[in-house]
């Protein structure tokens, strides 16, 4: 379910965190002074250390269990990039036609954009290349855990992930030296925090300390909760407490007792959440923003956003899923 979660605010984000495309290109219904209330809305939704959370949390169980290895962490990769590899050629097909002074570009782009080391054709595919480098490395990480304490290890890596994103926000912003070989190693620690949390909190569970067993079936106390904590997060600019936030909304959420159709919808989003995550920019950003914000009123543009990523997300999942079982992965 916390997939789905974090990849309807991976879409509501991209529609909405600017707010110049907001006010020119949407009619809000609400305003918080002069600010419109999905703009705002936005800051409590931060997807990425959401699904760093999900997989430190899923590669750790794997690691339990036997089951991580560089190679099978490269199968694993691999079926990823199938994915990635089928949406870049589909969609850079149509940009081809639409933008062809962007696209495929010349060949220095197109390699960077292959092996994810680029992203110009889809900016929200950043994530692969230091996901990739935190999955081939996981191994690493949790034997680091496996020697040291709970608390130094969020010590230490807090202590990394402040660091990181002070020399990002300083330096490779301010150059937007995005593509250096130096500013995807500072990407790799400043993430390799959140990806720890999900990694430890799958620890706590083995131990039988992840839940509180007074908050079982207390959904509306949780509900309430997680509403003050979204509210108290909309009034945070800064992206620096993105990792506590995202680990006090999961905790919470882990606690509820989510049911029928809810239940439903959320764990269909997170079975398609990759596709969606790799696609739905192409229609929001770079290839049809003037269709998905003809629909004007905020709701409307979120639904058929969501709409179009979802139908798109069946084929190619599909076709990916054919690929990766004929090549045995």
């Amino acid at each position: 379910m916390l997939k789905g979660i974090a990849i309807l605010m991976m879409v509501f984000l991209h529609l909405f965190n600017r707010v110049d495309v907001v006010v020119t290109q949407t009619t809000p219904l609400l305003y918080i002074g002069s600010i419109p209330l999905v703009n705002i809305l936005t800051r409590a939704c931060p997807p990425v250390p959401f699904f760093l959370i999900l997989s430190g949390y899923g590669l750790d169980y794997m690691y339990a269990q036997g089951r991580v290895s560089f190679k099978n962490q490269l199968h694993r990769l691999l079926k990823l990039y199938i994915t990635y590899w089928l949406v870049l050629f589909i969609f850079v097909s149509i940009g081809s036609i639409l933008r062809p002074n962007v696209y495929p570009g010349d060949l220095y782009k197109i390699i960077g954009n292959i092996t994810s080391y680029n992203s110009s054709y889809n900016a929200v595919s950043w994530f692969l290349f230091p996901y990739m480098l935190l999955s081939l490395t996981s191994i690493i990480i949790f034997r680091i855990l496996d020697k040291i304490k709970k608390y130094f290890a969020i010590i230490l890596f807090c202590f990394i992930y402040l660091i990181s994103a002070y020399i990002y926000s300083r330096y490779i912003a301010v150059k937007q030296s995005y593509d250096s070989v130096f500013a995807h190693v500072v990407v790799y620690f400043e993430l390799m925090f959140s990806f720890v949390i999900g990694a430890l909190l799958h620890r706590q569970n083995i131990k039988g300390k992840l839940f509180i067993r007074s908050l079982k079936d207390k959904n509306i106390l949780l509900i309430v909760c997680l509403l003050v904590l979204v509210s108290l997060k909309c009034f945070i600019r800064t992206m620096a407490f993105d990792p506590f936030y995202s680990f006090v909304f999961i905790f919470l959420f882990i606690h509820l007792n989510v049911k029928g159709v809810f239940r439903s919808f959320l764990y269909f989003m997170g079975k398609y959440s990759m596709v969606i995550w790799l696609t739905h920019s192409f229609f929001c950003i770079h290839l049809f923003p003037k269709f998905i914000y003809s629909f004007k009123l905020p709701l409307l543009i979120y639904a058929a956003l969501l709409l179009v990523s979802i139908s798109v997300s069946f084929p190619i999942m599909k076709l990916s899923q054919s690929v990766a079982k004929k090549l045995r992965l």
